[in-house]
């Protein structure tokens, strides 16, 4: 016969072997509670807002728009009241060379700041170009370097 010491210990093991399975696979509502409140608190990405397209639209309208004053197109651009220069610059040649862009998929980067594959069309065609847009307070407007690129491919460059 197994002397009791053994026995109780084998129970022993048994018994915490059996509390670890059962708490990984529990039902309990309090078990995942507890697993989901510890992968929130290890969560160090904040929640992105919600972009729309048609919100980025508005901003690629407005800056493709030849009516539009230099103040809206820089309201619309990242760094904008320091680009006015060539902002208003740039409201000479669509005046000239029409512009539109027609904002598609939208791929998060971070919390503030989005790609969207945005086609970029003119008088001799169109082609799709990666426009990157960040949210600054509350409101998404064209990153800089994205506004910087198309000002280049119109010769401007970013002063």
């Amino acid at each position: 016969m197994t002397p009791r010491p053994v026995r109780t210990l084998c129970a022993a093991t048994a018994l915490a072997a059996l509390t670890a399975v059962t708490g990984c696979s529990s039902d309990d509502a309090g078990d995942d509670t507890a697993a989901t409140t510890s992968a929130t608190t290890t969560t160090s990405t904040p929640v992105t807002a919600a972009v729309t397209v048609e919100q980025l639209q508005e901003q690629i309208d407005v800056f493709f728009d030849p009516a539009a004053t230099t103040e809206d197109r820089a309201a619309v651009v990242e760094n904008g009241t320091e680009r006015t220069a060539v902002l208003d610059r740039f409201t000479g040649v669509l005046a000239g060379y029409p512009l539109t862009g027609t904002v598609g998929e939208i791929t998060t980067v971070d919390a503030d700041t989005v790609t969207a594959t945005t086609e970029v069309a003119g008088p001799h065609g169109g082609a799709p170009m990666p426009l990157t847009f960040e949210q600054i307070d509350g409101t998404w407007v064209i990153a800089d370097e994205s506004a910087c690129s198309i000002l280049t491919m119109g010769s401007l460059g970013c002063e």
